[in-house]
Parts: structure tokens; C-alpha cells; sequence
């Protein structure tokens, strides 16, 4: 389809129609439409789909050529879906593919439409091989039509153009309105044609009749049908006719009465002098063909009908003398006498294939008569039988069409094991194509003869695979040995590949190759490879399980499939054979084995022109990320299928990339590096896609920036109706609309973000205060830990030795400053002086210049024992208590919870005046107190020097 702004001409090629298209609710159009029943796909303009604002959702791979060219070309399309408005105003869904142009318009018109095949075809168009509009957009445009429920018909604009009733149990032919033009009644139950029935359809070009139950034709069947080009009744019951039974239909130009039980011969029929095309079942034994001077093609294939020729002779086909397509294939011919087809001047397509007992023997007698003719295309497959002996192809089998033009040759499914020397250059130089597949071939010299042939295309695949599923041999039915020339056998040992063929034979014009699916298990080493032009290479379901190389060189090759192939190994150097490759098949390989460890590059570093890439299903867990740094021009990339977690390589030099298949891989999410990496190829490429359908996607909380990034990128997703991802609960979520998921997984994750946010903090509450209530128990312990360390850290800095005495101090006394006048007038005259005892008081020996937490800790430390001097003013004093709980705590953690500490009450103080941890001490050890009188002065001082001196 394409703009009403391109000019309409009155002469068309192509049925044509104008309708309304759009690429969703709010963009619609008027749009030219060119209709084609045989074509493959939809296509629309790249004018059209800008103007509809069309978005592509995929990309697909199109091979097509031109008109009269032999080379084909690869494509790589957008694909995208507009919609037809119906005239119920329903929109009808059409898969289309983007392209610059459909047709170009003819800029000179022959005046008369038989000139049209003799116009300059470079000036018509180029035929891509979707035309415009598939079968299936076809069936969309079908509707009920108005004099029959039963049938289906495609409208143009308001009139019926073609109805379709087939497969829909009729049993009589409904009435049709004048305006029908084609009309579609196979597979039905209709038993007879009633008299003038079609009087009014003077329009109709095409019937079929096909697979009925028709028996008896009539001349008055077919009045008023003098516009009828084609007529198909194939397969029906036919026993009795009138001679004249087609005398009204004096346009018919094609006709198709195949598996029927009448004999036109016997009956006397008269086809019309029109007639070009005859498909007719033929017994050459009970009848002779009809005589038809005018016909083109005839086709008596027994594959689609009933044949039995046992002998081709010089009079089988006299009364068809001016055709230039004869199908004789499947009619169990034995034989084939010389002059068969001598009289054929025009003849051009000769099929004599599936006739198993015809043999290459009697194949000489066929290529004998093809010099008189106009041959360009032969069709010879399967004329050996399954289960005979391989064939050799003597040069005698094909001496005689080195006179010929023929162009295109088929001999698939022969058993061709070996040619002679010499049988290869028998063939004219005019031959293109050569259709061999599904043979036996061994390697010999004869691969030599192939480098002098013209040849562009081979199809050498399937080899060994001649025996198929419910095959029945050929009873053959040879005539007498003198008419016949015996089977030639030969002695000659079969030649093999041996490591001494380092140069592989390629025909000079060679530019399409096809050896896939051969049960070939090699592996490809370095090979020279004669100076080709190939462009296209298939080596796919092969067993090539390590591919060494190079091939040096095919320069030309911009299509390679070794797709298949169990491969697991691939140097550095083996794609140097293919520098200037575009298109890359290697999927369903082992490659995931060697990829990974290519950490530089260096395997695909040659192919710098590389556009396409398949790499599906090859047990890739990873691609390093140089891994395609030569790959500048990369379009497409396929990975679909593989073991990946996440994307691990460059992208972002990729100017040109528009499409990643990650497809069916294991990945749960994509992290902010690879999302990055994306969002860069889209600033460079705003038409670049992803597809990640088939992947285990996680939506979770961990997971929600990758979801988000979906519902917000404007990269194109692919497939989203594929893509799914499993919530926490394990239940799986569509990402069709990726919006309502993000929001309800930060909704889910707000209120699960908060519960964690009010289990933290209370856990940190509940830790902060359980070691805060650890430290408080604790706190003198730690403190004179502190205290002992730093203190111990001084004493190595000042380098004291640990040689000295134990204890420096006999006695630390803890006293409180007001009661120093005790300490100094009566304390150290009696301890000092008189037992001669070693005090430490704080006054006079603490260390000046240090803090006073250490002297304490340090002065106790060195100390025998700690003399408590406990009054009111001592229990008032920070620093009093300071000294008890250091003391206290020396005494468990360092003297093995020796008792070190002696209380002295100085005064009378009740035990409600005491703190609780010295009043514990007061009850679990024995204590002093100061007397008053002077008997107990002598006896006090005496018990302290005993304590003291033990």
C-alpha cells in the first residue's frame, strides 16, 4: 500500500483498491492498495508508514531479486502492523513489512498486452518477494456474501470481485451476481452443472470445479462464459462429455482435467484453439493424445494425476508439436526412443523425473534429441532407483547437450556417486544452475572439470538421504535388450578427500552454494580456494564441529550459514576467509564453549562489514565485552535461546544497531550498566528494539529500578505480550503493560521499604541499649582497661624494664583531701617511720604532667594493697570513688580476684549511708575502724602494720 499522493494511471498490472488505513485509533489515511493472490507478505512504503506514524515492533531478514537477474539479494525490513477499516468499521490487524517503494510506475505502456513480456524489464519494477498483500490480509477482506451464506466474498470498494465457496458442502451452484469475476467452488459435493446456469456471468474469468463429484459435461454447462481464462476440474468423476463441450469457452487459455475417467480421444473432444496450458491425465497405451497444435505447455505428470507411458516414442507427442513445457515426470516411462522430441522446436522445460526404471542409459536417448530443440531447462530427478547400485555419469549420458542452450539442470535423488573425467565439460557453457542434491558423491578428480563451467548457483545438499518414508519401488518393464543400451559399471576405486587437497575447486562465476544438511562430520581446516565471485554460502546441518581455516579466500561472500553444525571450536583466523560477510548464520552450535574466552576480539576482528549476527541457541553464558569492537556496522544481533545473565559486551560504536534478541536466556533483571549501555545505542539509533521475552524476569524490590526502566525507556521492547516476570510469590506478571506493574510494585515496596526502615531503627534502639547496659555494668572494667594499656603503652615508650620488682608500693591510700590531716600527722609516722612501709600518696608521689585516671590506675597497679580511709567526705568525692572501683577491679581482673582492698572507718557511719558496692564489701570482708580513746589508738596501728607488712 502506498500514499494517494503517488499518480494513479489508468493501466494496471495488479488488481488495485483504495482504502482507509491507520497505525492506531488517531492516525488514519487513505491509502492505494495492489493486490496479488500469490504473493508471500504485506508490505507498505516508508512514505506511507511516516505519515501514519507507524511504529516497527520487529525486524526481519527478506531474500528477493529483480526480474531477469540471477543473483538475489538479502534485506533487512522493519516490521510493523497497520489496520484496513473495514466497512463494518472494524479495524482489520495487517503484519506488514517497511519498504521504500512498492512499485515504480511504468513510464512506457505497449498498446497492446501481449507486448508487455517483450517490455525492457529494468524499466517495469523490481519484484521483492512479498508484493503487497498476503492470503491472509486476503481472507480478512472476506465477507458473507449477499446470495449465499455459504460463501465468502472480497470486496473493492462496494462491488464483488472473487467468491470463495469452497470446502462449504454444497451441493448445487448458488446463483451468481454478474459483477463476480473468479470464482472458488472446490472441494464441494456438486454433481452436475445445470444448463446455462452462468448465462449472466459474461465477466467471469476463473472457475474452480475442482475436487467434486462431477460426471458428465455438456455444451449448454458452460453458456454465456465467453470470458473464462481458466477452468479447473481436477479431481472429480467424469466418464462421459459431448465433443463440444467447450465450444462456448473461446478465451480458455488454461484447463485442468486431471484424475478423471474419460477418455478425450475416444470422445472426440475439441478443445478451444485458445487453449496454451492442458493438465491431462494420459495413457499412452489406451489412447492417443488429442490434437492440439496450438497447445504451450502440457503437463501429464502422474505426481499430480494419472500417467503411464511405458515407451516414449516419435509419435507419443506429435499433436502438441509447438509446446515449450512438457511434464512427463512420475508416468513410469521405461524408455525413451530416439526422435521423441526432435520435432519439438520450441520446446524449453522438459520434466521426466520420478520415472525410476528410465535410468542414465535411457536418459542418452532423451539429451540425443535436445539439440533440435529450444531446451533450457531439464528435469531429471530421481530416474535411478533407491535401492540400486550408485550411479556413475558416463560422458556418453551427456555428450549431446554440449550442443544445446540449456541453462538450468536437475538431477537430485540419482545416487550419483562418481562422473567420468570429462563427463562435466560435455556441458554447454550456457548452463547457470545445477540442481544435484540428494546424492551419494564421493570426492574425486572430477571436481576439477567443474572450474571451466559457467555456472552461478549449486544445490549439492541432502546427500545420502535418497530413501524416503513409504516409498514403493518401480515394477520396470524394459523392452527387449537390442532397443537398450546396458547399465555401465565400473571397477574404478573411488577417490576420497586427502590431506594433500589443499586447494578446493570453485567454479569462476560461482555465486550461490548450497551443501547443507549432508551428514558431513569434518573439521574444516586451511584450504586455498580458487579465485570465485561467490556471494552466498549454505553449510548448514552439517556435522563441522571445529572450524580451523582460514579458507583463503572468498572476498566475495556477504552470506554464510553454518547454522546446525554441533560446532564447539573456532579459531582466531577462521572468519579471515569471509571479510566482507554481512549476514552471519552460526545459531544452534556449541560456541558457548569458546566464545567466552575470547577476551580481545580476535574472532570476529575480520568481518568488519558484518550487519547480522544469529548466535541463538549455543550455550552462551557470557560474550566479553571487546568481543564485537570490530563490529562497527552491526544491525542485528540474535542471541536468543542462550544461557546469558545479563549483557555483557560494547555496544555503543554500533551506529547502525537496531535490533538485540535476548530471547528465551536467563536473565532476571538487566543492572544499571547494561540498561546504560542500551540508552546509549538509543541516542545514536532511536529505532533500536529489544526483545527479552522468554526470560525469567524477576519484579521484586530488588528488582524495581529494571522494572521501572521498562515502563519508562523509549527503546522499543519486543514481544511484550511474551514478556512476563515473577513476582516475589512466585506468580508470574505480564510486562504488556510494564506501567500498572511498576506501580504496584512501589506501592508493595513503599510499605515493605517502611517495615524495614521500623525493624532497623528498633534493632539499632535494642543494640544501642543493650551495649550501653554491657558498657555501665562493665564500665570500670573498661576503664581500667583503657587506663592499664595506655599506661603500660608509657612505660615502653620510656623503655622501663619488666626485670623490676612486682610491686613498687606496699600500700596505695585512697583518702578524701579533707581528711589529709590524718593521712600526713599520724598515718605516715606511724606506717612510714616506724614499720618502715613504702606508701603511695597522691599528693607526693603521683606523676606530674599526667592526667589523674591514669596515676590512679597506675599507683593501684603498683601497689601491694589499697588502704580505703572511708568517711562522709569520701563517699561525697568523684574522684575517692574514681580510686575504690579501680582498686576493685584490680583486684578481680588482674590479682586472680585477690582481695586487696582494706577498709578504715574514720568515722562512725550506719550501713544506709553506705553505697551498695562498698556496703557488699563491708559484709563479705573485714574492715577497721579509728578508735578514740588511746588503748585502741596502739592496738589500731598495730593490726594496720600487720596487714600491711603480710
Amino acid at each position: 500500500m502506498h500514499s494517494l499522493a503517488t499518480p494513479v494511471r489508468a493501466l494496471v498490472l495488479l488488481k488495485t483498491a483504495i482504502v482507509t488505513v491507520s497505525s492506531d485509533e488517531n492516525h488514519f489515511s487513505q491509502a492505494n492498495i495492489l493486490l496479488d493472490e500469490g504473493a508471500q507478505r504485506s508490505c507498505i512504503t516508508q512514505d506511507m508508514a511516516d505519515k501514519l506514524n507507524l511504529k516497527h515492533e520487529s525486524n526481519e531478514i527478506i531474500t528477493f531479486s529483480g526480474f531477469g537477474e540471477s543473483d538475489t539479494n538479502v534485506r533487512h525490513l522493519q516490521v510493523a502492523t497497520a489496520y484496513l477499516r473495514a466497512q463494518t468499521t472494524d479495524l482489520i490487524p495487517i503484519n506488514v513489512l517497511i519498504v521504500p517503494k512498492i512499485a515504480y510506475l511504468i513510464q512506457t505502456y505497449a498498446r497492446n498486452q501481449s507486448n508487455i513480456p517483450n517490455m525492457v524489464i529494468p524499466q517495469l519494477f523490481r519484484l521483492l518477494v512479498c508484493f503487497v498483500l498476503t492470503t491472509e490480509v486476503n481472507g480478512h477482506l472476506k465477507t458473507k456474501c449477499n446470495f449465499s451464506h455459504k460463501c465468502r466474498c472480497k470486496t473493492s470498494g462496494t462491488k464483488y470481485v472473487e467468491v470463495d465457496c469452497s470446502h462449504s458442502k454444497l451441493k448445487n451452484i448458488p446463483k451468481l451476481p454478474r459483477n463476480v469475476s473468479n470464482v472458488d467452488l472446490s472441494n464441494n459435493d456438486i454433481h452436475n452443472i445445470p444448463e446455462h446456469h452462468f448465462k449472466d456471468n459474461d465477466i467471469l474469468t476463473e472457475i474452480n470445479l475442482s475436487l467434486n463429484r462431477l460426471h458428465t459435461l455438456k455444451k449448454e454447462m458452460f453458456y454465456g462464459l465467453k470470458s473464462v481464462r481458466k477452468l479447473h476440474m481436477n479431481n472429480n468423476n467424469l466418464t462421459k462429455t459431448t465433443k463440444d463441450a467447450f465450444s462456448y469457452l473461446q478465451r480458455l487459455s488454461y484447463l485442468d482435467v486431471k484424475k478423471n475417467n474419460i477418455s478425450w480421444r475416444n470422445n472426440k473432444v475439441i478443445f478451444p484453439q485458445s487453449l496454451l496450458t492442458l493438465k491431462i491425465d494420459y495413457n499412452s497405451s489406451e489412447e492417443n493424445l488429442p490434437e492440439m497444435s496450438h497447445l504451450e505447455i502440457l503437463d501429464v505428470s502422474g505426481s499430480s494425476g494419472h500417467c503411464y507411458i511405458n515407451a516414449v516414442k516419435p509419435d507419443t507427442f506429435r499433436s502438441v508439436p509447438k509446446i515449450y513445457g512438457l511434464d512427463i515426470s512420475a508416468c513410469k516411462v521405461n524408455y525413451v526412443h530416439k526422435g521423441s522430441f526432435s520435432f519439438m522446436r520450441n520446446l524449453s522445460i522438459l520434466n521426466i523425473s520420478f520415472n525410476t526404471c528410465l535410468r542414465f542409459d535411457g536418459l542418452e536417448n532423451v539429451t540425443i534429441d535436445l539439440p533440435s530443440t529450444s531446451i533450457k531447462i531439464l528435469k531429471f530427478n530421481k530416474i535411478h532407483k533407491t535401492f540400486q547400485m550408485n550411479t556413475k555419469i558416463l560422458k556418453q549420458h551427456l555428450s549431446h547437450l554440449r550442443y544445446t542452450n540449456l541453462e538450468e539442470m536437475h538431477g537430485d535423488s540419482n545416487r550419483i556417486q562418481l562422473i567420468e573425467d570429462g563427463a562435466i565439460q560435455q556441458l554447454p557453457s550456457s548452463i547457470r544452475k545445477l540442481f544435484v542434491s540428494d546424492n551419494e558423491f564421493s570426492y574425486g578428480q572430477y571436481f576439477f572439470d567443474f572450474i571451466t563451467m559457467q555456472i552461478e548457483f549449486v544445490n549439492a545438499s541432502f546427500l545420502f538421504s535418497s530413501r524416503r518414508d513409504n516409498e514403493r519401488e518401480e515394477k520396470c518393464e524394459r523392452p527387449d535388450e537390442s532397443c537398450c543400451k546396458p547399465i555401465h559399471t565400473s571397477d574404478e576405486t573411488i577417490s576420497r578427500f586427502s590431506a594433500a587437497w589443499r586447494v578446493l575447486p570453485i567454479p569462476r562465476k560461482l555465486r550461490r552454494v548450497l551443501y547443507k544438511d549432508c551428514f558431513l562430520r569434518y573439521e574444516i581446516p586451511q584450504y586455498t580456494v580458487f579465485k570465485n565471485i561467490v556471494k552466498y554460502v549454505d553449510l548448514s546441518y552439517n556435522i563441522f564441529y571445529s572450524w580451523i581455516g582460514p579458507l583463503l579466500t572468498f572476498d566475495h561472500v556477504q552470506f554464510l550459514d553454518l547454522s546446525n553444525n554441533i560446532c564447539s571450536n573456532v579459531s582466531k583466523i577462521f572468519f579471515k576467509s569471509v571479510p566482507n560477510v554481512t549476514t552471519l548464520l552460526i545459531q544452534n552450535n556449541l560456541l558457548g564453549f569458546v566464545l567466552p574466552d575470547d577476551t580481545e576480539g580476535e574472532i570476529m576482528r575480520h568481518m568488519q562489514a558484518l550487519q547480522m549476527i544469529n548466535l541463538a541457541e549455543n550455550r552462551i553464558p557470557s560474550l566479553p565485552y571487546t568481543f564485537f569492537k570490530s563490529q562497527a556496522n552491526l544491525k542485528y544481533i540474535k542471541l536468543g535461546g542462550n544461557m546469558m545473565d545479563n549483557i555483557t559486551f560494547q555496544m555503543n560504536h554500533m551506529k547502525q544497531f537496531s535490533n538485540l534478541d535476548l530471547s528465551n536466556n536467563r536473565i532476571s533483571s538487566l543492572d544499571e550498566h547494561a540498561r546504560g549501555h542500551l540508552e546509549e545505542v538509543y541516542k545514536v539509533n532511536i529505532n533500536f528494539s529489544i526483545d527479552l521475552s522468554g526470560n525469567p524476569l524477576k519484579c521484586s524490590c530488588d528488582t524495581i529500578e529494571f522494572i521501572k526502566w521498562i515502563s519508562t525507556t523509549k527503546i522499543m521492547i519486543q514481544n511484550k505480550h511474551k514478556t512476563s516476570c515473577l513476582t516475589s510469590h512466585g506468580d508470574p506478571e505480564s510486562l504488556r503493560k510494564p506501567n500498572r506493574v511498576f506501580e504496584k510494585l512501589q506501592m508493595e515496596c513503599s510499605s515493605y521499604s517502611s517495615l524495614i526502615v521500623g525493624t532497623v531503627a528498633s534493632l539499632v534502639v535494642f543494640l544501642f541499649v543493650l551495649l550501653w547496659g554491657i558498657g555501665y555494668r562493665n564500665r570500670w572494667r573498661l576503664r581500667y582497661m583503657y587506663y592499664m594499656v595506655k599506661n603500660k603503652y608509657q612505660v615502653q615508650n620510656k623503655g622501663n624494664s619488666d626485670n623490676e620488682s612486682l610491686y613498687e608500693y606496699d600500700a596505695f591510700i585512697s583518702y578524701d583531701n579533707n581528711d589529709r590531716f590524718f593521712v600526713h600527722d599520724k598515718l605516715l609516722p606511724c606506717l612510714e617511720r616506724k614499720a618502715g612501709l613504702k606508701l603511695c600518696i597522691h599528693k607526693r608521689d603521683f606523676l606530674p604532667g599526667n592526667d589523674i585516671a591514669g596515676n590512679i590506675t597506675s599507683a593501684i597497679h603498683k601497689s601491694r594493697q589499697v588502704v580505703i580511709l572511708m568517711s562522709h567526705n569520701y563517699l561525697d568525692s568523684y574522684w575517692c570513688m574514681f580510686e575504690y572501683n579501680m582498686a576493685k577491679v584490680e583486684s578481680i581482673y588482674s590479682r586472680n580476684k585477690e582481695n586487696i582492698l582494706f577498709l578504715v572507718f574514720l568515722e562512725q557511719m550506719s550501713p544506709k549511708d553506705l553505697p551498695m558496692m562498698v556496703l557488699e564489701l563491708v559484709q563479705s570482708h573485714s574492715y577497721i575502724e579509728y578508735p578514740n580513746d588511746e588503748f585502741g589508738d596502739t592496738v589500731f596501728w598495730n593490726k594496720l602494720r600487720e596487714v600491711l607488712s603480710q
